[in-house]
């Protein structure tokens, strides 16, 4: 059954949190997560190949270990979006949005009438029936999160409208395909790139809406939690996973 969101408690509360992007899918890895303590993990399905199976095993795993996990899409398909909530992930995260338009089909999908238009399912969810229907709608409309990720030119321009929207729970910055989408290649440091994302928070705290920084350096994540941010994520677990595996080897064969 969906449970109170503890990630939604610490949105309100503007408590400070820290998720992980991740893309190599597996139970145990998202009990890691839980037990290392992080406040959420993004489970990443743009990018990353998963069979619905692992990710019904994922979820699982990240209810009975207390974390709240995120599912990422690409796109607004409102099917994708659906069944990915019914599965049971505790919110939604969409790559890529680029138009105000795309963010109110995104909240559509998400939420249940009358703030939005998702078809009921039974199952899980509901505790297979012992929870009335009606309770089951009025909880996933309070606690399912929607969570956009700003990552294009045309998504820039369109934050201003897209942040006075109700439900929109969390704006995530996507330095590297915005970088590209600027025309500065790979270089996310890029003056130009980091005034966007500046701009992306400075717009999401004037309409209290959480932004979620990628600090990449010990500097951004002083910088940003001096300006008021409260939510980072961590990165991605495949390329922090490889890191700490070279490096280990390295110390192994250089060790005398």
């Amino acid at each position: 059954m969906l449970a109170i969101s503890s990630l939604k408690l610490k949105l309100a509360q503007q408590q400070a949190i820290f998720g992980i992007l991740n893309s190599v899918p597996s139970p145990v890895i998202c009990e890691m997560f839980a037990y290392a303590g992080f406040d959420f993990a993004i489970l990443d399905t743009e990018h990353v190949l998963v069979c619905d199976a692992t990710l019904a095993h994922c979820i699982r795993a990240a209810d009975c270990s207390g974390l709240p996990l995120l599912v990422r899409v690409p796109d607004d398909n409102p099917a994708t979006i659906g069944k990915m909530l019914d599965a049971g992930a505790a919110g939604i995260v969409v790559s890529r949005v680029s138009s105000l338009d795309m963010a109110k089909n995104i909240i559509a999908a998400a939420k249940y009438p009358p703030l939005g238009q998702r078809g009921i399912s039974g199952g899980r969810n509901t505790g297979f029936g012992t929870l009335p229907l009606q309770d089951y709608i009025h909880r996933a409309n309070r606690e399912v999160l929607v969570c956009l990720m700003i990552e294009c030119q045309q998504g820039m321009a369109a934050l201003p409208e897209i942040v006075k929207l109700d439900q929109v729970d969390m704006i995530i910055e996507g330095a590297l395909d915005l970088s590209l989408s600027l025309g500065h290649g790979t270089q996310v440091s890029h003056a130009d790139v980091q005034a966007h994302i500046h701009q992306m928070a400075q717009l999401c705290q004037a309409s209290k809406i959480t932004f979620c920084a990628i600090p990449r350096s010990a500097e951004q994540q002083a910088h940003w939690h001096q300006h008021g941010v409260k939510a980072f994520l961590m990165g991605e677990d495949r390329g922090i996973i490889f890191k700490t595996f070279k490096n280990q080897l390295e110390t192994l064969k250089q060790t005398k």
